[in-house]
């Protein structure tokens, strides 16, 4: 009676102590101004790092800034099916093109799309502009965070982790409506693109269409 008594009470404590330490797995310390408390933490499921540059890759109007207007090509464009469009009337899309001193393929020109409204909708000065898309072939630091180009995969692993769909030597990292897709050469990013979508159904075939 006492041995089977003891093994209950030692199948009890090893329950309680593998509970405390799952606990123990899911809680940080904290330390504020006044003083130090324990808060339960939940496990992070989404790289913070990816969702905060999807939101925000780059800030437009110090890149636009930049950039000496002069050299700039813009253009109206009809945008596509997949843009995110909010629908507001006497509004268009609009094209920026970087074009570099260097560059002898106009296939690899840098380019940013916006959606444009209001009475700055056909001015380079415009702080209402929505950034809808951009197309990076080359090495630029006005980029900041941005400047992707030249970066191995490794090093895109690091930075974003490896939650990424593969499509023969590109991948495509996304969350919620935005979505970043890698063209990679021998491991290394040869040029990508960033584009704000109108669903956040975002899957191998809406990939497949937007890189076709």
């Amino acid at each position: 009676m006492e041995i089977r008594v003891l093994t209950i009470l030692f199948l009890v404590f090893l329950g309680c102590k593998n509970a405390t330490e799952k606990k123990t797995e899911q809680v940080q310390i904290v330390v504020d101004s006044t003083e130090l408390k324990i808060e339960r933490a939940e496990k992070p499921t989404e790289n913070p790092k990816l969702i905060s540059f999807l939101e925000n890759p780059i800030d437009l109007q110090t890149f636009k800034n930049l950039k000496n207007p002069n050299y700039v090509t813009t253009s109206v464009t009809n945008g596509t099916d997949y843009y995110f469009n909010p629908k507001i009337k006497d509004s268009i899309f609009y094209d920026y093109y970087y074009p570099r001193e260097d560059f002898t393929d106009p296939r690899k020109i840098d380019r940013i799309v916006v959606f444009k409204f209001g009475k700055n909708k056909h001015r380079y000065e415009d702080e209402t502009e929505i950034l809808i898309e951009f197309r990076v072939f080359n090495e630029d630091s006005d980029l900041g965070k941005a400047n992707l180009i030249g970066l191995s995969k490794t090093e895109l692993e690091s930075k974003f982790g490896n939650d990424f769909l593969t499509f023969d030597n590109r991948i495509a990292y996304s969350n919620k409506n935005k979505v970043l897709i890698l063209e990679l050469d021998s491991s290394k990013v040869k040029s990508y693109r960033y584009i704000k979508l109108n669903t956040e159904k975002i899957n191998s075939d809406l990939i497949g269409q937007i890189i076709k």
